[in-house]
């Protein structure tokens, strides 16, 4: 059975509004206004419905389950009066008969019940009481709702210890409930603040039935519903900011959170009072330099400067390390510290002189014109160089040619019988005459005082004469004395032209590090190259993998008799570079060396008397031909190797004789670095130094003596240099021979 019913009550229209909570008295609900419901099929045939009986008091269940509901206009009981409502509050009445089939109500009830603490423990004919109360707003949507259950079993014949709210009425022990709805507490100020216009009614829904389906009304029977309420004046029209609940939360609250940003800060908007003057404030504490008239202004911007430029003034910090850094930058000359400094400084050197080292641009052509400029004698294409040769020639031998200063006089200490005005030339010349005919001159050696002519006329013969024919046809003949003409002898001949030897003028230059077998390597590839070529012109098109190797020269001599006439003073006169050979004259010959300043130092002279004429004999050798052959890869190694031994041993003939004309200790013993390392050198030997034999490190290296220095053994450069003067004189012993 559900039973609905409705109750208006407007008896606190016009209650004033108080400040502290206020509850009303209750308020008797007539159940007649509420209404009951069937099931939904309605009750069956046989069973008694719910009903409502004394005066609209009580409401009595049966087999029939019935839903009973009633409810109590709330809005217009405290309609206008300006309150918040804090509760609602709602009490009835109830009994009820535990029947169960042949045993009515309290009969065995202990085999259903404990009846100590009215807990059911057999509920299969337990009756079903449900209240369900509902709180309604304005609009009739349920915005509260509470629940209750019958679940205890009280005796109503009889009191009952373990009930908490009792009344008896006759003979008759009701049970009472009594509860409510908390719609706000305002201590927790949790719920809703609801004014009485904001709600609408309080519900009342009922259902129950008896189960043990006794015929007629032994159900539970439920009467004397009450209902009023704690109330007080509505807090909200006081402030909207009292509970979010209140009309116009959202915007008190928000501006609550202005004013109180706006207190705690007036930078919280443009709009709070003392914006302007905290903005300022707060700029001038963050930045100083926000305005000229900030605290602290020129100082920061002092320190702003500084830090944005250390340069800005000699009191920054860091000006010092700035002002370096700004120096380097504009020019890393500026300190040897500098970066870059060493590019600079190499840069600038090779600008200020491309001779500082053979790595600067136009050092070749620096070099070269320095050199000529030294000494034009350096390069047949320097300028002056004939010039310089000319004088060369004739300051060794005024005789070179008959431009030379002192060419005259050098013919004349030759010869005094060069030219009349010799000085010493009569006396030559008597002894010249002297020497072909002693009787030339009385003053002649060997004179012979002229025999007196007799008359031949004065002579007696006497037929017979000295009895020797031969003799007496001499006697016979007139005794004359023939007149003798010499010529004059001819020019001392041009000495043959002066070596030049130039020594270049020093320039430090970094050698570039190549191994010896890559030199080697280098020659023996330009070799097989050129090789190559010929063989390429000489084998057929399919023809691979082929070398060319020389076959030993067959030469064919022949001799020529060359009769080699005497040269006239023209005649021998040539390219001041060429050779010349005079074979009827003294030849002299003479290696120069021209020093650094340009003085001249004579090495080696060397004449030779020779006569003309003289037979030479040429040897004319015929190019030697050559055959293309096959070599497997053994042979080629072996002719490879053949050909380093080869271009080893040119090499150290090359050295040889440039270390006989090194002029310093070091150059010497570079040279004799470079002599003993192609001595020892092994073709392919660096092979097995490629070949890495598996091991562990079983010793960490370790550098020791960092902080030492070994001193140089002085007794050790005194023997070493002692071995050079050796040195240097044994190989002038070298030359002393060729020279004899």
């Amino acid at each position: 059975m559900f039973c609905y019913f409705c109750f208006s009550f407007n008896s606190l229209a016009q209650t004033a509004s108080p400040t502290n909570p206020v509850t009303t008295n209750p308020n008797s609900i007539n159940l007649n206004d509420g209404t009951i419901g069937s099931p939904t099929n309605g009750c069956p045939s046989g069973t008694s419905s719910a009903y409502v009986y004394g005066s609209g008091s009580t409401i009595r269940f049966g087999e029939c389950v019935n839903t009973f509901a009633v409810t109590y206009a709330i809005n217009q009981a405290l309609q206008g009066t300006g309150v918040s409502i804090d509760k609602v509050h709602y009490q009835w009445k109830y009994i009820h008969c535990f029947n169960a089939p042949n045993q009515f109500c309290s009969q065995n009830i202990s085999d259903r019940v404990n009846t100590t603490t009215g807990a059911v423990t057999d509920d299969t004919y337990w009756d079903e009481l449900v209240v369900v109360v509902e709180l309604t707003d304005s609009s009739g949507n349920v915005v509260e709702t509470k629940t209750w259950t019958m679940d205890r079993w009280y005796d109503w014949q009889n009191e009952n210890a373990h009930s908490f709210n009792e009344v008896k009425e006759g003979s008759t022990y009701w049970q009472i409930h009594e509860d409510n709805i908390e719609i706000y507490n305002h201590i927790d100020k949790t719920g809703t603040i609801r004014t009485p216009n904001a709600v609408g009614d309080v519900r009342f829904r009922i259902s129950g039935y008896d189960k043990g389906n006794w015929d007629g009304y032994y159900g539970p029977i439920i009467k004397d519903f009450k209902t009023w309420f704690t109330y007080r004046a509505n807090p909200c029209n006081d402030t909207a900011l009292y509970d979010p609940s209140c009309p116009g939360y959202s915007e008190a609250y928000a501006q609550y959170e202005y004013n109180q940003s706006c207190a705690a800060n007036a930078l919280y908007d443009a709009g709070c009072p003392g914006y302007a003057t905290a903005y300022f404030n707060q700029q001038c504490t963050a930045d100083p330099l926000y305005d000229s008239g900030c605290p602290g202004y020129a100082s920061a911007y002092y320190t702003q400067q500084c830090t944005a430029d250390p340069l800005y003034d000699s009191g920054c910090d860091g000006y010092a390390a700035a002002y370096y850094t700004q120096q380097c930058t504009q020019n890393p000359l500026y300190d040897s510290g500098c970066d870059g400094y060493a590019a600079a400084y190499y840069t600038q050197q090779c600008t200020a002189n491309p001779l500082y080292d053979s790595g600067c641009d136009g050092y070749a052509a620096a070099y070269y014109t320095q050199q000529c400029t030294a000494n034009p004698l350096y390069d047949s294409g320097c300028d002056g160089y004939a010039t310089a040769y000319f004088n060369q020639q004739c300051k060794a031998s005024p005789l070179y040619d008959a431009a030379c200063t002192g060419h005259f006089e050098a013919q004349c200490d030759a010869s005094a019988l060069y030219d009349i005005r010799c000085t010493g030339y009569d006396v030559a010349y008597l002894e010249q005459q002297c020497m072909y005919n002693p009787q030339y001159d009385e003053t002649c050696t060997g004179y012979i005082e002229p025999i007196i002519e007799t008359d031949p006329g004065t002579i007696v013969d006497d037929g017979t004469g000295t009895g020797d024919s031969i003799v007496d046809s001499v006697i016979a003949l007139p005794v004359e004395i023939p007149d003798m003409i010499i010529l004059p002898p001819a020019p001392a001949p041009a000495p043959a032209p002066v070596v030049v030897v130039v020594v270049p003028v020093e320039v430090e230059v970094t050698p570039v590090e190549i191994t010896l077998e890559q030199e080697l390597e280098n020659e023996i590839a330009n070799i097989e190259v050129a090789e190559a070529e010929i063989s390429t012109s000489t084998t057929e098109e399919n023809t691979t993998e082929v070398i060319v190797e020389p076959v030993e020269e067959i030469t064919e001599e022949t001799t020529e008799e060359v009769v080699v006439e005497e040269q006239t003073e023209s005649e021998s006169e040539g390219d001041p570079r060429g050779d010349q050979i005079n074979e009827s004259k003294e030849e002299t010959t003479e290696e120069i060396v021209i020093d650094e300043d340009g003085s001249e130092e004579e090495v080696v002279e060397e004449k030779e008397e020779k006569k003309a004429p003289v037979i030479v004999k040429k040897t004319v050798k015929k190019p030697a031909t050559k055959k293309v052959v096959k070599l497997s890869k053994t042979e080629k190694k072996k002719a490879k190797n053949k050909k380093m031994r080869e271009i080893i041993k040119k090499k150290l003939a090359l050295l040889a004789v440039t270390m006989g004309k090194a002029q310093s200790l070091e150059n010497q013993q570079a040279l004799q670095a470079q002599i003993a390392a192609l001595i020892n050198f092994v073709p392919g030997f660096n092979a097995y130094g490629k070949v890495a034999i598996p091991g562990v490190n079983f010793y960490q290296p370790e550098a020791i003596y960092l902080d030492e220095k070994v001193p140089e053994n002085q007794r050790g450069l005194r023997n070493g240099l002692a071995q050079q003067i050796l040195h240097e004189k044994m190989i002038d012993m070298q030359y002393e021979r060729l020279t004899q």
